[in-house]
């Protein structure tokens, strides 16, 4: 019983997803035929729905997500803040490579680190303690993020090489402190999105001299930032090659 219960949820799930992608409302036939549902299996789900305000139907019986989808999505966006949406993904990315990872926020001219996370026994103290003010033009975190931003006035003129490098950031995905903030520290950021544009970067922090494969490192924190960019919302700017 319990798994036919499970089974129909999922299906129902599987309706709402199916007419929030759609830019239209959808027939009976058309949302059962994507699905490869019975229609008689369709409709009772679509009922159920429609009972609950997650689905409504116009007046041609054709269907659209409902107004309790509005209200779960708009209880969802008001809890899920971009540091709350970094928290878990910096705990796994900590722990698949064990190194220490950070979300950060731009802020003026500077970055502001709001949460990080930091492999057992950690023998060095890094610069990205939460709370912790840096110029953004020397973090990773904070090229990551200038690079999708305005540029701040007091930044303007940049020398020829930032602009190059956050040419580059843009185009590969990522940023990259070699030993700018901390001596022998390597730091790599990628830019996190919501629906209102770049609103922070999740940053790894580990020894230049590491064995760790860079190329590794790179594309967790790609992930990681991929995933708090889904969370709240928004979507990832194009890359090229690096």
């Amino acid at each position: 019983m319990t798994e036919v219960s499970n089974r129909s949820v999922g299906r129902a799930l599987e309706i709402i997803r199916v007419l929030a992608a759609a830019p239209n409302p959808l027939g009976l036939k058309d949302i059962a035929e994507s699905l490869d549902l019975p229609r008689s299996s369709t409709l009772t789900l679509l009922r159920a729905l429609r009972d609950h305000d997650f689905v409504s139907i116009n007046d041609d019986g054709r269907y659209s997500v409902g107004l309790g989808c509005f209200e779960a999505g708009s209880a969802y966006a008001r809890s899920m803040t971009p540091a709350k949406a970094a928290d878990d993904e910096l705990r796994r990315l900590t722990a698949s490579y064990n190194i220490t990872s950070h979300f950060a926020i731009l802020e003026g001219t500077d970055v502001v680190y709001v949460a990080k996370q930091d492999p057992p026994n950690l023998g060095l103290r890094l610069a990205s303690s939460i709370g912790a003010r840096l110029p953004a033009i020397g973090t990773a975190v904070g090229k990551a993020q200038l690079a999708h931003t305005a540029i701040p006035s007091e930044l303007e003129p940049m020398s020829e090489t930032l602009h190059g490098e956050l040419e580059l950031t843009r185009t590969r995905g990522y940023a990259l402190d070699e030993g700018e903030t901390a001596f022998g520290i390597r730091c790599i950021a990628a830019p996190v999105f919501s629906d209102k544009g770049c609103v922070g970067a999740i940053g790894v922090s580990y020894l230049l001299q590491s064995e760790l494969a860079m190329e590794d490192i790179v594309t967790g924190v790609l992930t990681v930032a991929d995933a708090v960019t889904t969370r709240l919302g928004g979507k990832r700017a194009k890359r090229g090659a690096a």
